[in-house]
């Protein structure tokens, strides 16, 4: 038996429950954006897993990556995954399926932050606003040529280097979207995430309880 079934109780054991499931999604907080991995889910609720420590806000907002978007409330604790219940009714289905009108696109976290971009002739300061596995998007004044490979450098990770694929003007500065060589590791991008938009202090009496306690989603 799994810890996820021994932390389920009689009411939960009821509802119709998915395959376990191993999807990457993001939470919105009031810090900030966070990647997790969903693990399993119900009508009820869901397990997530995270490659850094769980997010000590009790209601957040699950976001998959085709957009839908989730209020959950924290439920049990435990090492790096947490039992979420959902606030409201959801359609299981469309959940599991996580349908789109188009391909799905890599979860992207919006985070502001300053980077350096690196081109053949300068070095230039650039917006963060959005980052993925599979490449960022960003604003800098210096417009930089479609097609180009520059460098990449977002404070507390290694060198990247990726092709400017788009741009757009704007009123001050260019918008870029830009993909990766390589695409980033997972753990990575999570790792980086916590870095640049740091958890709050936990408040008195956050669950903590061990997962044969706790109450599941």
């Amino acid at each position: 038996m799994t810890k996820t079934a021994l932390a389920l109780s009689s009411e939960t054991r009821s509802v119709r429950r998915s395959s376990l499931l191993l999807r990457s999604a993001k939470i919105v907080c009031q810090t900030g954006e966070y990647v997790c991995l969903v693990r399993d889910v119900s009508d009820e609720g869901v397990t997530l897993g995270f490659l850094h420590e769980s997010p000590p806000e009790a209601r957040l907002i699950l976001a998959l990556g085709n957009g839908l978007t989730y209020p959950i409330e924290r439920c049990w604790e435990a090492e790096s995954q947490a039992g979420y219940r959902f606030a409201g009714p959801i359609a299981l289905d469309e959940f599991l399926h996580e349908r789109a009108p188009f391909r799905l696109r890599p979860i992207r976290l919006t985070i502001p932050a300053s980077v350096r971009v690196t081109d053949d002739r300068a070095s230039h300061t650039a917006r963060l606003i959005d980052i993925s596995t599979h490449g960022a998007k960003f604003e800098c004044e210096a417009p930089l040529e479609r097609g180009h490979l520059i460098g990449f450098q977002l404070p507390g990770m290694g060198p990247l280097r990726g092709e400017v694929v788009w741009r757009e003007a704007g009123e001050s500065a260019t918008r870029h979207g830009l993909q990766f060589e390589s695409p980033l590791p997972l753990r990575e991008l999570a790792l980086a995430a916590l870095r640049l938009q740091p958890f709050g202090p936990r408040a008195p009496g956050t669950v903590t309880t061990p997962m044969d306690k706790a109450t599941a989603a």
